[in-house]
């Protein structure tokens, strides 16, 4: 287990990002013990930069600190991180090639900055894809090389994204197409509202079991809860716009559970 100063054991599993009986929570605690501590600072890294960008009071102050990070992954890369959560990770991510990802996710934050609103369908899987797709990539990457295909990843990925976009659509309508801003979407019957949003998943390719090559064990963990919200949703006609879908953690257990 790598040693890190007393300020990195707060990313450790569970930590922020990976609350008990959270869907995160279930998905790395189903992971080797060996990998624990690495997959709950991964997350709690992509949570941290999406935090960065996601409707900053100062979008020059959100680029600066994204150019932070930047310079921190370069750091890292050379064994010399300073940020706490940097300093977690650092024995976990000994080959730099595996920070390209990370630099993408960091791009990516920085596009949702300039444009916090997708312009239209494609737009919206594209943002997805390019953050927690390469999300999915840099999992990947932490693997033997050869077993896994890359556009899966962040079809899977993406697809992930933009579960929980829907999911939080109330919360955060920046996120989506200004069609589906909850007023317009309420005025849609089940029926129609089903139909409208089953087109912004349907972009999203290669899910299928049968397509081949498979995801990392972490990220079909994520994707199996991703999806059972989705269907979650998806059956009670897309309420997004009165409540917060939630699944209880003995679901979220199961799904995890089944993975294995």
């Amino acid at each position: 287990m790598p040693s890190t100063p007393p300020d990195s054991e707060a990313w450790r599993f569970p930590n922020r990002a990976t609350p008990i009986g959270s869907p995160n929570y279930y998905a790395v605690r189903f992971s080797p013990e060996s990998q624990r501590d690495r997959n709950a600072g991964l997350i709690a890294w992509y949570e941290l930069v999406q935090g960065i960008a996601d409707r900053p009071l100062d979008p020059g102050v959100a680029r600066l600190k994204l150019d932070w990070w930047r310079d921190e992954l370069e750091r890292l890369g050379a064994r010399q991180a300073r940020h706490p959560l940097a300093l977690a990770l650092q024995d976990y991510l000994p080959d730099p090639r595996v920070l390209q990802p990370m630099q993408a996710i960091l791009e990516a934050a920085e596009a949702d900055v300039r444009a916090p609103q997708p312009l239209d369908d494609l737009a919206f899987g594209q943002a997805c894809r390019n953050s927690f797709g390469q999300f999915f990539v840099l999992l990947a990457a932490l693997e033997p090389a050869a077993y896994f295909d890359r556009q899966r990843c962040i079809e899977a990925g993406g697809y992930c994204a933009a579960v929980e976009r829907i999911r939080r659509l109330t919360e955060a309508p920046h996120r989506v197409p200004a069609d589906l801003a909850p007023r317009s979407l309420g005025r849609l019957d089940a029926a129609r509202r089903r139909v409208r949003l089953q087109r912004l998943f349907d972009q999203f390719v290669a899910l299928g079991p049968n397509h081949g090559a498979r995801n990392p064990p972490f990220a079909d963990r994520l994707l199996a809860l991703a999806s059972a919200t989705h269907k979650k949703m998806r059956r009670k006609g897309y309420p997004v716009t009165d409540r917060l879908i939630e699944r209880a953690p003995v679901a979220h257990l199961w799904t995890a559970w089944r993975c294995c």
